[in-house]
């Protein structure tokens, strides 16, 4: 399974949209308060998974 410091080493074109949603997970479970760090992590994370997706559905089409 994809860590978010895993996804941290790589652009998003090496993890699955599932590892991405997993990371994403990972990082908002129990969490109630949010930095500017958690924050951009959480951001960089949706655009891995985001990009994920779409490559994803490009290749199933």
């Amino acid at each position: 399974m994809t860590t978010p410091s895993e996804c941290a080493n790589c652009s998003g074109r090496c993890v699955s949209a599932a590892a991405a949603n997993a990371a994403i997970r990972r990082l908002v479970a129990g969490r109630t308060v949010w930095t500017p760090e958690a924050l951009a992590e959480l951001d960089r994370l949706r655009a891995v998974w985001r990009e994920a997706v779409a490559r994803e559905l490009t290749r199933a089409a």
